[in-house]
């Protein structure tokens, strides 16, 4: 049980130090490597964008966060709540419940790839197309 809280609270400290890290750092003096699909063919990969939306969003900017990348707003959430829910559960010990079901979260994972890789669908035609 103790490895158990000790990798939550591990596991809680790494997020923190994601989304300081993003609310502190400009996006242009950013630590994370570039983007070595962009570079290569002059195109947006999956995240390109992410970093800069992230931080918008950090900064209560949703406009220019979802101009930057449409689910850096929705991933901003879900480390905040992935955050607080290892943060308490390595505080207290106990497991936090949350009863949705396993073929509901599988229809929550399919739906938020789908509208995901449709996003960056519609992102690269735009690019061919300009």
């Amino acid at each position: 049980m103790r490895k158990v809280r000790m990798t939550k609270a591990l596991l809680a400290a790494a997020l923190f130090v994601m989304i300081a890290t993003v609310y502190v750092v400009p996006p242009e003096d950013s630590p994370f490597p570039t983007c070595e699909f962009h570079a290569l063919t002059g195109h947006s990969c999956l995240t390109c964008g992410m970093t800069r939306s992230l931080h918008a969003i950090s900064h209560g900017e949703l406009i220019e966060s979802v101009r930057h990348h449409l689910m850096g707003p929705a991933v901003f959430i879900v480390m905040l709540l992935s955050f607080i829910v290892l943060f308490l559960e390595a505080a207290s010990g106990k497991r936090l419940r949350i009863d949705m079901g396993r073929r509901t979260r599988w229809q929550a994972v399919v739906l938020f790839a789908v509208v995901w890789l449709t996003y960056w669908g519609a992102r690269l035609i735009t690019e061919f197309m300009a």
